[in-house]
Formats: structure tokens, sequence, C-alpha cells
């Protein structure tokens, strides 16, 4: 079989990216051809996948979104594609991997009035519906419950054509028998104090996922604790976020390191995985930091916080989250003894189904 996967942009430290090459690895594992159909693409492009560019133009993002979603569709025509699974929302999918949150519910609930007639909301809109409206034929991969429940109020889509899949993260993240000994060699390759306390940031969308709230967490931390930094990794505009660090007079402990590469090594070497988002589909970093013996602090607006929480491998804030509630959590968390968090950590990642998102979601486009 020919298999299409489209999405706008691929990005190398993206979740979206990370799912749709892990599933597009499993399809071409078990005998079938790829193509990647993609307006732009960072980074190194993977020998088992053919990538085609479409150019997309247009003056604002969502005219260039429209355009690429049209030049996938004839694209697929001419290369013969058998079956379009598409990453982001757009028409004429055969399935659609929900990564992104309902837009219908973001306009209704958190937006003004006259945000739903502006150019870029109808046309969001219309990619949204172009999925999920109960005369569409696009069959939907989700990753997320709660979710399911927001988009089936909004558009009451028909249950069947909605397939929910277990959380899919990367097994390299869980401890291994060497923990101890790589934790203490990149700690003291990165000049970190035994005695210091690591908080870590993940994630790229900076605003979303709660950097600001983050950092006001971690400069009232600082007031009782001096021996301790701020590290975040991920791509986003840093300046207005480096501009907080300064007027809260953190900047020296705040460090804005970009994406990398070897995120599972900070993982194994933080002392919490501060993520306290506005809104969040998932949170597949929650998992991640969970199997790496990380405590998590997060909310409630993440898909995957009752991970968190039935596991007791942290906090889990309700909305609204208050900032008072935020820096006592981090505090509470950092000074807990750290070896009950790994004991939990290692019998999460023995008993939870949270490895298998792609080879369910491949069996499901082979089906």
């Amino acid at each position: 079989m020919t298999l299409g996967f489209a999405l706008f942009k691929f990005f190398p430290f993206g979740g979206l990216q990370r799912d749709m090459l892990a599933i597009a690895s499993v399809c071409v594992d078990r005998g079938h051809r790829v193509t990647v159909f993609c307006s732009e693409w960072e980074g190194e492009q993977p020998d088992f996948l053919d990538i085609v560019l479409l150019p997309a133009r247009g003056l604002s993002n969502h005219r260039r979104d429209a355009m690429f979603a049209e030049s996938v569709l004839v694209a697929a025509k001419q290369a013969g594609i058998d079956c379009l699974i598409g990453f982001n929302k757009m028409p004429g999918l055969d399935f659609y991997y929900a990564a992104d949150s309902c837009f219908a519910a973001k306009v209704a609930e958190e937006r003004p009035r006259y945000y739903s007639l502006t150019p870029r909301a109808r046309q969001f809109m219309r990619m949204e519906r172009a999925v999920f409206s109960p005369d569409a034929r696009t069959r939907i991969l989700l990753i997320s419950a709660p979710e399911c429940e927001v988009y089936r109020r909004y558009y009451a889509t028909p249950v069947e054509r909605m397939h929910l899949l277990p959380p899919g993260i990367r097994r390299d993240r869980v401890m291994p028998p060497d923990y101890e000994i790589q934790r203490r060699n990149f700690r003291e390759q990165q000049g970190w104090r035994d005695d210091e306390k690591v908080v870590l940031f993940v994630g790229s969308g900076f605003r979303t996922k709660g950097l600001d709230r983050a950092i006001r967490a971690f400069a009232a931390l600082m007031q009782d604790n001096k021996h301790c930094r701020l590290v975040v990794l991920g791509h986003d505009k840093v300046p207005p976020f480096a501009a907080l660090a300064a007027d809260l007079k953190v900047s020296d402990g705040v460090h804005f390191l970009g994406g990398v590469d070897n995120v599972v090594d900070y993982l194994w070497s933080a002392d919490v995985l501060l993520h306290p988002a506005y809104r969040e589909n998932t949170g597949t970093v929650l998992l991640e930091a969970m199997v790496a013996g990380l405590p998590v602090i997060t909310t409630d607006a993440c898909g995957y916080a009752g991970y968190v929480r039935d596991a007791q491998l942290g906090e889990v804030l309700p909305q609204p989250v208050s900032q008072a509630s935020l820096n006592q959590a981090l505090r509470k968390v950092l000074l807990s003894p750290s070896q009950p968090w790994r004991e939990k950590a290692r019998r999460f990642a023995q008993e939870s189904d949270i490895f298998s998102m792609p080879e369910r979601a491949a069996e499901l486009i082979l089906a």
C-alpha cells in the first residue's frame, strides 16, 4: 500500500512531528511505502520516507495552510496514494491524527464573539468541519479521551469514526540500570552542584505550556533556595520570557537551551518537570518524565494529567490555577525525597500501556 502523510511543517523537536515519524516507521517496517507531504521540512530527512515539499503561498498563515491543503489532494492523486493520513486538519483525508484540540471549543469558550467572523477563524473552522462533521468520511485517531468528548459535543461526530489510541512514548526515556551513574555524570558535565535543584521545562509553544507561570514559580523558589536553576528546552520566541525573568531578577538562574537531541539526559538528571500548561491536548512529556524518574507538576488542562494523578507521581493543579498554589506545589515536590518518586516511576513504566500508540495507529490505517 502507498500511504500519504500530510502535515503543514516538520521541525525535529515537535511532538506531533515525532508521532508522525513513529507511525510512518511502523508502516514502513510492515512493508508499505510512505510519502510525506509538507510545506517546510527542518532538519535531517529520514531515508525510509519519500518527502515531497509543496509550495504554500499566501500573505497569512491561515491562507498558506489552505493552499497547502489544496495542493496535497492534487499531489496525492498524482502520486497514486491509496490512503491519505493528515496530521493537521484539512479536507479529503482518510484518517486524521488528532493531536490538536478542538478549535470550535476555543472559539466558543476562550475568544470574544467577533473572533468567529475573522478570516483566520472561518478558515480553521472550515478545515475542522471537513474532518469532524457528521457527513464527513474521515476516520479520526484520537490521543485524548477528554478531547474526544469535546469534538462530539461541537460536531456530533459519529462514534464509530473515532478511535482512541494509547500513548506512544519512547522506551528510551525509561530509567536504565545505570541510571544513577548516567545522572551523576551528566550533572557533572553541566556543572550542576550535587545539592542544586534543577527544574526542567520542556516544550515548544511557551505561552500555551505556561512558561510564564513556571518562571514566576521559579522566582518564588529562589527566594528560599539560591541553589536552583530553571532549564528550558524547546523552540519558541525567547525574548518575552527572558524579559519576565529579568523583571523578576532571576535571569542568571533561567537557561534557555532551545531544542536539543538529548532530552532524555535532562529528564534523568533534573529534579522535577514543571509543566503548568494553560491548554494541552495530551502532554506526552508528562509521561516521558514519569518513566524517567521525575516527579511532575502540571495542570488538569493536560489530557495526560490523569496519569500523574493516578500514579501519584507529582502534583496536578485544577483550573483555574493560582500562582500561589503552583509556587507551593514546586516547593513541596522539591522538598520530598527523590527515591520514592523513582520507585513509583519504575512501577509505572512496567505496568502501564503507554508505549504502543504507533503500532495501534498503524493497525487501524492498514486494516
